[in-house]
Protein backbone atom coordinates (compact mmCIF):
# COMPACT_ATOMS: atom_id res chain seq x y z
CA UNK A 1 0.00 0.00 0.00
CA UNK A 2 1.61 3.25 -1.11
CA UNK A 3 0.55 6.84 -0.63
CA UNK A 4 -0.32 8.42 -3.93
CA UNK A 5 0.84 11.86 -2.87
CA UNK A 6 2.03 13.68 0.19
CA UNK A 7 -0.25 14.74 3.00
CA UNK A 8 -0.09 17.63 5.42
CA UNK A 9 -1.07 17.53 9.08
CA UNK A 10 -4.62 18.62 8.30
CA UNK A 11 -6.76 17.81 5.31
CA UNK A 12 -8.77 20.92 4.68
CA UNK A 13 -12.37 20.15 3.75
CA UNK A 14 -12.57 16.66 5.29
CA UNK A 15 -14.50 15.81 8.42
CA UNK A 16 -14.46 12.46 10.20
CA UNK A 17 -17.08 10.12 11.61
CA UNK A 18 -16.66 7.12 13.88
CA UNK A 19 -19.59 4.73 13.41
CA UNK A 20 -20.42 3.41 16.88
CA UNK A 21 -24.14 2.71 16.72
CA UNK A 22 -24.12 -1.06 16.38
CA UNK A 23 -26.12 -3.39 18.62
CA UNK A 24 -23.04 -5.56 19.37
CA UNK A 25 -25.14 -8.72 19.87
CA UNK A 26 -22.33 -11.15 19.06
CA UNK A 27 -19.81 -9.30 21.22
CA UNK A 28 -22.23 -9.20 24.17
CA UNK A 29 -21.30 -5.63 25.12
CA UNK A 30 -20.95 -2.23 23.48
CA UNK A 31 -17.91 -2.57 21.20
CA UNK A 32 -17.22 1.16 21.48
CA UNK A 33 -16.19 0.60 25.10
CA UNK A 34 -13.69 -2.21 24.42
CA UNK A 35 -10.10 -1.19 25.10
CA UNK A 36 -6.95 -1.30 23.00
CA UNK A 37 -3.80 -0.49 24.92
CA UNK A 38 -5.93 0.92 27.73
CA UNK A 39 -7.82 3.23 25.38
CA UNK A 40 -11.54 2.77 24.55
CA UNK A 41 -12.02 1.81 20.91
CA UNK A 42 -14.23 4.80 20.17
CA UNK A 43 -11.60 7.22 21.51
CA UNK A 44 -8.85 5.45 19.53
CA UNK A 45 -10.83 5.77 16.30
CA UNK A 46 -11.49 9.47 16.90
CA UNK A 47 -7.75 9.94 17.40
CA UNK A 48 -6.93 8.00 14.22
CA UNK A 49 -9.18 10.25 12.14
CA UNK A 50 -7.76 13.42 13.70
CA UNK A 51 -4.19 12.25 13.14
CA UNK A 52 -5.13 11.61 9.50
CA UNK A 53 -6.13 15.27 9.18
CA UNK A 54 -9.93 15.06 9.49
CA UNK A 55 -11.59 17.89 11.42
CA UNK A 56 -14.11 18.03 12.97
CA UNK A 57 -14.59 14.41 14.04
CA UNK A 58 -17.89 13.15 15.46
CA UNK A 59 -19.11 9.85 16.87
CA UNK A 60 -22.31 8.49 15.33
CA UNK A 61 -24.67 6.53 17.62
CA UNK A 62 -28.18 5.12 17.55
CA UNK A 63 -30.90 7.14 19.26
CA UNK A 64 -31.09 5.94 22.86
CA UNK A 65 -27.42 5.04 23.15
CA UNK A 66 -25.14 6.77 25.60
CA UNK A 67 -23.17 9.80 24.42
CA UNK A 68 -19.43 9.29 24.68
CA UNK A 69 -16.85 11.34 26.51
CA UNK A 70 -17.79 14.89 25.55
CA UNK A 71 -17.01 14.34 21.87
CA UNK A 72 -19.25 15.77 19.16
CA UNK A 73 -22.13 13.34 18.63
CA UNK A 74 -24.36 12.58 15.67
CA UNK A 75 -27.43 10.36 15.79
CA UNK A 76 -28.89 7.97 13.24
CA UNK A 77 -32.12 9.28 11.76
CA UNK A 78 -33.14 5.78 10.62
CA UNK A 79 -33.89 2.84 12.92
CA UNK A 80 -32.55 -0.64 12.21
CA UNK A 81 -30.75 0.55 9.08
CA UNK A 82 -27.26 -0.58 10.05
CA UNK A 83 -24.13 1.40 9.19
CA UNK A 84 -25.80 3.03 6.19
CA UNK A 85 -27.75 5.21 8.64
CA UNK A 86 -24.48 6.27 10.27
CA UNK A 87 -22.96 7.19 6.92
CA UNK A 88 -26.07 9.22 6.10
CA UNK A 89 -25.87 11.11 9.42
CA UNK A 90 -22.18 11.87 8.82
CA UNK A 91 -22.75 13.11 5.27
CA UNK A 92 -25.73 15.20 6.32
CA UNK A 93 -23.62 16.99 8.94
CA UNK A 94 -20.59 17.43 6.65
CA UNK A 95 -19.30 20.97 6.25
CA UNK A 96 -16.47 20.17 3.84
CA UNK A 97 -16.09 18.19 0.62
CA UNK A 98 -15.45 14.76 2.11
CA UNK A 99 -16.14 12.58 5.16
CA UNK A 100 -13.66 9.96 6.36
CA UNK A 101 -15.73 7.14 7.88
CA UNK A 102 -14.32 4.56 10.30
CA UNK A 103 -16.19 1.76 12.06
CA UNK A 104 -15.52 1.60 15.78
CA UNK A 105 -14.68 -2.12 15.60
CA UNK A 106 -11.75 -1.91 13.14
CA UNK A 107 -8.68 -1.42 15.36
CA UNK A 108 -6.24 -2.35 12.59
CA UNK A 109 -6.91 0.86 10.68
CA UNK A 110 -4.54 3.71 11.44
CA UNK A 111 -4.04 7.30 10.37
CA UNK A 112 -1.64 6.24 7.60
CA UNK A 113 -4.51 4.30 5.98
CA UNK A 114 -6.57 7.46 5.56
CA UNK A 115 -3.60 9.61 4.57
CA UNK A 116 -2.91 7.09 1.81
CA UNK A 117 -6.56 6.73 0.78
CA UNK A 118 -7.12 10.45 0.55
CA UNK A 119 -4.54 10.62 -2.22
CA UNK A 120 -7.13 8.98 -4.49
CA UNK A 121 -9.88 11.53 -3.75
CA UNK A 122 -10.82 14.35 -6.09
CA UNK A 123 -13.59 16.95 -6.07
CA UNK A 124 -16.91 15.11 -5.79
CA UNK A 125 -15.22 11.72 -5.55
CA UNK A 126 -14.08 9.71 -2.53
CA UNK A 127 -12.16 6.45 -2.25
CA UNK A 128 -12.95 2.93 -1.06
CA UNK A 129 -10.60 -0.04 -0.92
CA UNK A 130 -11.49 -3.17 -2.89
CA UNK A 131 -10.02 -6.62 -2.29
CA UNK A 132 -10.75 -10.27 -3.07
CA UNK A 133 -13.73 -10.45 -0.68
CA UNK A 134 -15.38 -7.16 -1.66
CA UNK A 135 -14.91 -3.56 -0.57
CA UNK A 136 -14.24 -1.87 2.76
CA UNK A 137 -16.99 0.77 3.03
CA UNK A 138 -16.44 1.39 6.75
CA UNK A 139 -12.82 2.52 6.47
CA UNK A 140 -13.44 4.82 3.53
CA UNK A 141 -13.79 8.39 2.35
CA UNK A 142 -17.04 9.65 0.85
CA UNK A 143 -17.75 12.93 -0.93
CA UNK A 144 -20.57 15.10 0.33
CA UNK A 145 -22.29 14.50 -3.02
CA UNK A 146 -22.86 10.85 -2.03
CA UNK A 147 -25.62 11.95 0.37
CA UNK A 148 -28.38 11.88 -2.26
CA UNK A 149 -27.57 8.28 -3.18
CA UNK A 150 -27.33 7.17 0.45
CA UNK A 151 -30.63 8.83 1.40
CA UNK A 152 -32.42 7.36 -1.59
CA UNK A 153 -31.24 3.87 -0.74
CA UNK A 154 -32.40 4.27 2.85
CA UNK A 155 -35.84 5.37 1.69
CA UNK A 156 -36.02 2.39 -0.65
CA UNK A 157 -34.99 -0.07 2.06
CA UNK A 158 -31.71 -0.97 0.31
CA UNK A 159 -29.24 -1.06 3.17
CA UNK A 160 -26.30 -3.06 1.78
CA UNK A 161 -23.04 -1.17 2.11
CA UNK A 162 -21.43 -3.29 -0.62
CA UNK A 163 -24.22 -2.36 -3.03
CA UNK A 164 -23.90 1.29 -2.03
CA UNK A 165 -20.21 1.27 -2.95
CA UNK A 166 -21.02 -0.34 -6.30
CA UNK A 167 -23.64 2.35 -7.01
CA UNK A 168 -21.30 5.18 -6.00
CA UNK A 169 -18.46 3.76 -8.10
CA UNK A 170 -20.80 3.50 -11.09
CA UNK A 171 -21.78 7.15 -10.60
CA UNK A 172 -18.11 8.16 -10.17
CA UNK A 173 -18.67 9.28 -6.61
CA UNK A 174 -16.00 6.94 -5.23
CA UNK A 175 -12.85 5.49 -6.74
CA UNK A 176 -12.24 1.81 -6.01
CA UNK A 177 -8.64 1.23 -4.96
CA UNK A 178 -7.43 -2.35 -5.38
CA UNK A 179 -5.33 -3.87 -2.58
CA UNK A 180 -3.88 -7.32 -2.02
CA UNK A 181 -4.64 -9.86 0.69
CA UNK A 182 -1.33 -8.95 2.32
CA UNK A 183 -3.19 -6.04 3.97
CA UNK A 184 -6.13 -8.21 5.14
CA UNK A 185 -5.29 -7.90 8.83
CA UNK A 186 -5.76 -4.16 8.69
CA UNK A 187 -9.48 -4.27 7.95
CA UNK A 188 -10.44 -7.21 10.18
CA UNK A 189 -13.20 -6.13 12.55
CA UNK A 190 -14.11 -7.28 16.05
CA UNK A 191 -17.54 -8.91 16.01
CA UNK A 192 -17.09 -11.54 18.74
CA UNK A 193 -14.96 -12.06 21.85
CA UNK A 194 -12.89 -14.54 19.82
CA UNK A 195 -12.13 -11.84 17.23
CA UNK A 196 -10.91 -9.62 20.04
CA UNK A 197 -8.66 -12.33 21.50
CA UNK A 198 -7.10 -12.88 18.09
CA UNK A 199 -6.35 -9.17 17.94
Amino acid sequence: MRRKRGAGARWRGCSGAVLAGGVSRRMGRDKAMLRVGGEPLWRRQVRVLREAGAEPVAVVRRVGQKALGGEAMLWDAWEDAGPLAGVEAALRAAKGRWVAVLAVDMPGIDAAWFRWLRGFCTAGCGAVVRHAEGSEPLAAIYPREALAVVSRRLRDGRRSMQELVTALARGRRVRLVQVTDADAGRWRNWNTPEDRRRG
